[in-house]
């Protein structure tokens, strides 16, 4: 490839320099941060990018300013970052239920009201839409060879000419090829999938919309305290809670996990173990959370079961 030398010096003088872990200190401290500990500080910078950490600061800005707001201090900034890598850690592990019974479900039903379910996915006979089923299984293929390693990629190459059953193929699927497929199927089929989720095919269509979105944040390390999500996703029953905040991406996985049990007793345990142990720095309205979001998220709450 060219390169073109004036232009990549004309960008660079465009950007900020790089600056040592010394003169970011100097920076913090110049825009009214309290720094507590500069050996610690300076350490936990050579772990966690500054641009990272800044990112967390921005809501605590001096209206029209760069100056933080009085008495913030870089200890308070960590724990919160904490905080979030903790709910995070919470978040993926339920994240992970969710796309297994999805990947499950959709498979299963698929397999079962198309005409050779195994491997009919592959061809656009049975799909209105032959357009984005072409570039549906553009992504399927780039994601069997970017996962041609995995052992049951390599045992369906080597016994089945490279053909793969739905049930295996889902394996690689992200949630965005989820996303895509279920778009695809069938009403009559999206409604017996939805069914399983006691949810219109509406409302499915949105949910794995809503979870994808906010398992590329939590994938992504994206800031879930005091960070606004611009996708509303549809609520199950009339409900007035909409907080557009990541409280309204948790609804939708409440609904979309299907072992209610381990949701209940681990996942809302987890929460709120993280909400004590931390009480004295966050407050739970920054990520949407109202004063009774446990009698909302549990499953066995008569007021969950109205939302």
């Amino acid at each position: 490839m060219y390169v073109n030398e004036n232009i990549i010096k004309f960008i660079s003088s465009q950007l900020k320099k790089p600056t040592t872990f010394d003169e970011q200190i100097e920076i913090l401290k110049n825009r009214n941060l309290i720094i507590e500990d500069e050996d610690f500080a300076r350490k936990i910078l050579k772990g966690i990018n500054y641009y990272y950490i800044t990112g967390y600061l921005y809501n605590f800005k001096k209206v029209g300013t760069d100056y933080y707001i009085e008495n913030l201090t870089f200890n308070y900034i960590y724990r919160i970052i904490k905080f979030d890598m903790r709910l995070r850690s919470i978040f993926l592990y339920a994240m992970e239920m969710i796309e297994r019974n999805l990947k499950t479900t959709i498979a299963y039903h698929f397999s079962h009201n198309y005409p050779e379910g195994n491997i009919s996915y592959l061809y656009d006979r049975d799909f209105n839409d032959k357009k984005k089923h072409s570039t549906f299984i553009e992504y399927i293929n780039k994601n069997i060879e970017n996962n041609e390693d995995l052992p049951f990629i390599q045992h369906h190459k080597v016994n089945y000419q490279g053909y793969y059953p739905i049930w295996v193929a889902i394996e690689i699927f992200t949630l965005g090829n989820l996303e895509n497929f279920y778009s695809l199927l069938n009403t009559k089929v999206q409604k017996i999938i939805a069914r399983e989720y006691d949810c219109s095919k509406a409302q499915m269509e949105n949910w794995i919309e809503s979870v994808r979105r906010f398992r590329n944040m939590l994938a992504h390390d994206t800031r879930l305290y005091n960070s606004k999500v611009i996708f509303t996703p549809l609520k199950k029953k009339e409900c007035n809670i909409t907080t557009n905040k990541i409280f309204d991406y948790v609804l939708v996985m409440k609904h979309l996990m299907l072992d209610k049990e381990e949701w209940d007793n681990r996942v809302i345990l987890d929460i709120k173990n993280i909400f004590e142990e931390f009480k004295t720095d966050i407050d739970i309205k920054c990520i949407g959370f109202p004063e009774n979001w446990e009698e909302i998220l549990k499953n066995n709450s008569s007021l969950s079961n109205s939302i």
